[in-house]
């Protein structure tokens, strides 16, 4: 945790910590297998608060109008589930044309089993999806990491369309508001600001982050700026406005954490 402006940093030991969203008693964490739950002080832990057999290498978790949406990654599965751990709406890619790895090789899941501590190599994944966000109509927003693109997807019927592609092993997409997306467009190191409408999207900002794998954007309206994790460099950025042309700070981290996401409290 980083305060006033990194003269106060907190540090807490949590395995394959990803996905960070805010819950009734503090922030959710995900890890491999479970979401946890850690105060704001990052004093007080509560491990696997919600724990299904379908959680699978959990990446990004975001609130939603029913409870919160997690990326089931290692399933490329997407789960929406309330606080007491019931999975309220579930979207597999292999269902929705997603069949195939990347080399070719066709994928069948067992719906029913329990895959908490079942590996599954990124390769052997459809698409790798790694985060979700609800839009304000209902529909789903999700970063497909092999295809590189951004769909929408219908809640009631599945059913997907592609929203923004050509992008290079893309992460972090994050509803802003009824009109406003960002996503990073990991590889190339793209922060992306995307204005989105029924028929289809535009971006409205390019930020060149100057690193070639970012893991994580955010553009936050209330503060206006950008907060960048370079995870080729291990660290985190802020930069001023929407075109994030001036940077405010800049904190650099342990190489061996792998940083996935920020979270602002």
């Amino acid at each position: 945790m980083i305060e006033d402006m990194g003269s106060t940093q907190k540090t807490l030991e949590l395995k394959m910590a990803a996905g960070m969203v805010t819950s009734d008693n503090g922030v959710f964490v995900t890890s491999f297998s479970g979401v946890h739950e850690v105060d704001t002080n990052l004093g007080i832990v509560r491990h696997n608060i919600v724990s299904s057999p379908l959680f699978n290498a959990l990446h990004s978790i975001s609130r939603t109008q029913r409870g919160y949406l997690v990326a089931s990654t290692g399933l490329d599965l997407l789960l929406e589930f309330n606080r007491s751990g019931e999975i309220l709406w579930s979207w597999w890619a292999t269902d929705h044309g997603f069949e195939l790895t990347p080399d070719g090789q066709p994928r069948v899941l067992d719906k029913l089993a329990d895959y908490r501590s079942i590996q599954y190599g990124t390769r052997a994944q459809t698409t790798h999806i790694n985060s979700a966000a609800e839009l304000p109509d209902g529909r789903f927003l999700a970063s497909l990491f092999h295809q590189g693109m951004v769909i929408a997807i219908d809640r009631e019927t599945g059913e997907w369309q592609p929203v923004l592609e050509g992008l290079d092993h893309p992460h972090a997409v994050r509803v802003l508001d009824a009109r406003h997306f960002t996503v990073a467009d990991t590889v190339r190191g793209r922060a992306l600001l995307v204005t989105i409408n029924k028929l289809g999207a535009q971006v409205e900002a390019d930020i060149d982050t100057g690193t070639n794998w970012l893991q994580d954007c955010r553009y936050d309206s209330d503060r206006n700026c950008w907060i960048l994790v370079d995870g080729k460099n291990s660290r985190v950025v802020l930069r001023h406005g929407r075109s994030g042309n001036k940077k405010l700070a800049e904190f650099n981290f342990d190489p061996e954490w792998r940083l996935y996401e920020t979270h602002v409290l």
